[in-house]
């Protein structure tokens, strides 16, 4: 038998050791990502919960302000100042008003306002944005 100088005898259990521990190295980096940008969304999601939440209970306080005043005052007119001192209007019996959640979303309120009792027409989370921002031709949707 013939021994070849410099030359190394890898074994088909080596390589498939090799191949095993490439693939878990693989697999683990794959798992670091993902667990790393599932914990950035669930960062996210906590913040802007909270701002919806915080611009919910803001909303919720203007609308106890709102129904002090309008159970309290028997004039037009100092209902009318004293709603937009508090960045509420009145047109003819609806109140609205609106509290920022960021810089893009909102809380817009619709109150009907019977005798002296007030009843919730809209309280909707709205997106503030302009369209002028995406072009004059609007999104480009893929029509089907």
């Amino acid at each position: 038998m013939r021994a070849s100088i410099g030359s190394v005898n890898i074994g088909g259990s080596s390589i498939l050791v090799i191949f095993v521990l490439l693939c878990l190295t693989t697999f683990a980096t794959l798992a670091m990502v993902s667990a790393t940008a599932n914990h950035r969304i669930a960062l996210r999601t906590v913040e802007a919960s909270n701002a919806y939440y915080l611009a919910d209970s803001q909303a919720e306080e203007i609308l106890a302000q709102i129904n002090f005043i309008v159970t309290s005052e028997n004039d037009d007119n100092i209902v009318q100042q004293r709603l937009l001192a508090l960045g509420a209007v009145l047109e003819e019996n609806i109140i609205s008003y609106s509290v920022p959640i960021d810089d893009v979303l909102r809380i817009d309120v619709k109150l009907e306002m019977i005798n002296d009792n007030l009843r919730i027409v809209s309280w909707i989370m709205v997106a503030d944005y302009d369209p002028s921002e995406f072009g004059t031709g609007g999104l480009n949707v893929w029509p089907g």
